[in-house]
């Protein structure tokens, strides 16, 4: 039991962190899955204008002619920087060296691509491919949180192959699909001087030995400890468009949970020339609480729900908006395994407390003329964090507002360019963190606001 105490001791900051990003907050989860749709900050899923109508609402499709296919990228452009209030070890010693992480918010461009095809007036088959989460972060070597994650690098892929099938001319329905692949490689540092006292500690010895021990390791580098893990998970996604007449849509849609285990490896990188040298025990019991093995995490994206509506007001004017519901409180704690020979129930357990959070979009679009149609959108996003104490460094998480605007260019009777750009506005998110004994702790704030500029193409057959 003291082993594994000491292992929870001594890979608890990297657990919290590894699973912080799949715990799905609305941080990572990157809902703006269509250019069109961005312009209008997501306000416009029932417009059902092109095939990326598949992720919003399957049965969109239904309105969609012959064979289209749309192509797509967005670009992130993150700005954010955490302002440390105090950082403390787990044995109470102040962070040092320690700096705010420097510029640990990396730039990203996210693809995305729907191809549809209409088999006869009432059935229309498509697939999508696109990418639910992400994250990107990696802060400097001294960051004054980094025992609590330095590093995260997120990727996902969605393959959602989806069917639309109209009932009649006012009632449409779709079903799709979801293959959906992640991969994740995650980052921290661990003090040795905490270490140390801990293995001290589980080996018996008192405090004000374990004390003195410890303080030799004064000075030593970081150890570094490395997390990665992949898998394939399936789910799917339903959809109903109700259209009272041809001026009017009203869009129910809903995208299913994914249940998936992330399987890989976890490592770490022990500082050479420790005191006492090889045989020192101390030293080997570092050796063995922090001993490379397999490693799994067991993680569930949320369902959502969405509401949407789309009502052209004349020729030229229509309005739209928006309301979402995305369950996260499946995720109340987190679990990574990693066992070893020495240790096989080795494993850190840790508390999210994260609640359901909801969005709402409005939005408009104006035709111009024959070829232009311009749009714009506001969206509030609400984050699932309960509080600071439930924050996470590899996911600097708050509300939101999202003001967008775009516009669709008609090159001919075949082919749409869509360009969009989305201001996003985050509200300062405080941290208040302490480790598994409550010795070591982080205080600080995150400032951020990202730009997502978008562009798309259309291309019907």
């Amino acid at each position: 039991m003291k082993i594994r105490t000491l292992a929870h001791c001594t890979v608890g900051a990297v657990a919290c962190c590894a699973l912080g990003p799949p715990t799905w907050a609305s941080g990572y989860q990157f809902d703006i899955q269509s250019i069109r749709s961005q312009g209008s900050s997501n306000a416009g899923a029932a417009e059902a204008a092109d095939p990326s109508t598949l992720f919003y609402n399957p049965a969109g499709m239904t309105r969609l002619s012959g064979t289209q296919l749309t192509l797509g990228a967005i670009a992130v452009d993150p700005h954010s920087t955490f302002s440390t209030t105090s950082a403390t070890t787990s044995s109470g010693q102040t962070v040092s060296p320690s700096d705010n992480g420097g510029h640990y918010a990396k730039q990203a461009a996210i693809p995305l691509g729907y191809l549809s095809h209409q088999i006869n007036e009432r059935a229309t088959v498509g697939i999508g491919l696109f990418v639910p989460y992400g994250a990107k972060l990696g802060y400097d070597d001294n960051f004054s949180g980094r025992y609590y994650g330095q590093g995260i690098d997120l990727k996902s892929l969605n393959i959602n192959p989806a069917l639309g099938f109209k009932l009649n001319e006012r009632h449409s329905f779709g079903i799709g699909f979801s293959a959906q692949y992640i991969t994740a490689s995650l980052n921290k540092s661990q003090d040795m001087v905490s270490t140390a006292d801990a293995v001290c500690l589980a080996g018996g010895a008192s405090a004000a030995t374990c004390s003195t021990i410890a303080a030799s390791y004064t000075g030593q580098p970081d150890a570094q400890i490395h997390v990665s893990g992949s898998d394939w998970g399936y789910g799917y996604n339903l959809g109903y468009l109700f259209t009272p007449d041809e001026a009017t849509r009203i869009s129910l849609a809903y995208r299913s949970a994914i249940r998936q285990k992330l399987s890989g490896e976890a490592s770490f990188t022990i500082p050479n020339g420790l005191p006492g040298g090889a045989g020192s025990q101390i030293n080997q019991g570092i050796q063995s609480a922090l001993a490379n093995s397999s490693a799994t995490l067991p993680i569930t994206t949320p369902e959502t729900v969405s509401l949407s509506a789309f009502h052209l007001l004349n020729s030229r004017w229509a309005i739209m908006g928006a309301l979402n519901w995305i369950r996260h409180d499946r995720l109340q704690n987190i679990e990574i395994d990693m066992p070893t020979a020495q240790i096989p129930d080795r494993k850190v357990t840790y508390l999210t407390a994260w609640h359901n959070s909801w969005s709402a979009a409005i939005g408009a679009s104006y035709q111009f003329d024959a070829r232009w149609t311009l749009r714009g959108g506001y969206m509030y996003d609400q984050s699932p964090v309960s509080s600071p104490a439930d924050s996470l460094t590899l996911l600097p998480d708050s509300n939101r507002q999202i003001f967008s605007c775009g516009a669709s260019y008609r090159v001919g009777a075949r082919d749409t360019v869509d360009i969009a750009y989305s201001y996003i506005r985050l509200q300062t998110a405080a941290i208040s963190l302490t480790d598994d004994d409550g010795d070591g702790t982080l205080y600080g704030s995150y400032h951020t606001h990202v730009n997502l500029m978008g562009i798309g193409y259309t291309h019907r057959f």
